[in-house]
């Protein structure tokens, strides 16, 4: 039977500190990328690789210490859930950092901004969740805003990037639904799945030997430290905050990426890149925060 569930009040500010936590932590990602390829010729499919590798004994870590003797049960219990999540989960880390190696850091994230927006119309298709007008109008303007950026990447022939990140955000969508439809999935089995799913898809491609040191500390610290760390904040966060108002804080990456890269390398967005994500930015957040206002939180239907 399908069940309201009211998020505590009192959790609510915990909640929304974990999201904005996460998100910022997350903005480093692009950031570190550019640090791993600088002075070499590491690839995207080589840098997923070792950020799976350094994740997977702290992924793993967390998960056992939180589940402890019920590890094993929960595992066997949503077995065919983590392994679907988990590969979706590699493909869309591989994606997103194979796409920061091959177009500007600014569209990756501004295109990857438009998760939430996507992930309503997915769950409107799958789990006949109630989708308003206003995020349809949403909806509308984020896909004006992702042609924007596409089109300067056309003009400057960083369209590749632009794809591979548009595969990024299309299966965090779908994982974000799948997520909604089992909230009693254990969040941190997810992280720890996909972490080892990251490290199988990417290992039969990955080529270890263009790994510099600069290359080695960048990844070590993308998986040993701040995805593992990121990725928990925001599984935890939507225990204490309705996940829409968690998915407001989905613009925070755009705009710190998007800056740490500046800032480091001077990798100014082009004029199209700026005004897409403008637009982008604007349209989550213009088609997040009036369901949150309108709208009770309610579990997904159990079957």
């Amino acid at each position: 039977m399908a069940s309201a569930l009211r998020m505590p009040r009192d959790g609510r500010p915990l909640g929304l500190t974990l999201a904005f936590t996460g998100m910022f932590l997350v903005s480093t990602d692009s950031l570190l990328v550019r640090v791993a390829e600088q002075d070499s010729n590491v690839d995207g499919w080589t840098i997923a690789f070792m950020v799976g590798l350094f994740s997977v004994p702290v992924t793993w870590s967390l998960a056992v210490r939180s589940l402890g003797r019920d590890t094993l049960r929960q595992i066997v219990r949503w077995r065919l859930t983590l392994l679907v999540t988990g590969l979706l989960g590699g493909i869309g880390t591989t994606s997103f950092l194979t796409a920061v190696t091959l177009t500007s850091a600014a569209n990756v994230v501004a295109i990857i901004a438009s998760g939430p927006i996507f992930a309503a119309a997915l769950a409107h298709l799958a789990l006949q969740e109630r989708t308003s007008a206003r995020t349809w109008r949403a909806i509308c303007l984020v896909v004006v805003g992702i042609m924007v950026i596409v089109s300067g990447s056309i003009a400057a022939g960083g369209i590749a990037g632009d794809l591979v990140a548009l595969l990024a955000i299309f299966v965090f969508a779908v994982n974000l639904v799948i997520w909604r439809r089992h909230p009693e999935l254990p969040r941190t089995l997810v992280v720890a799945v996909t972490a080892t799913c990251t490290m199988a898809v990417t290992a039969g491609f990955a080529d270890t030997s263009l790994l510099d040191r600069q290359a080695f500390f960048a990844t070590l610290a993308m998986g040993g430290f701040f995805g593992p760390v990121a990725r928990l904040c925001m599984s935890t966060a939507t225990r204490h905050a309705p996940p829409a108002e968690v998915s407001l804080f989905t613009p925070v990456e755009t705009v710190a990426a998007t800056l740490w890269v500046w800032l480091w390398f001077e990798e100014v967005p082009p004029t199209p890149t700026f005004l897409g994500g403008t637009i982008v930015v604007a349209a989550v957040f213009y088609g997040l925060t009036g369901p949150v206002r309108e709208m009770d939180v309610e579990t997904p239907r159990q079957t």
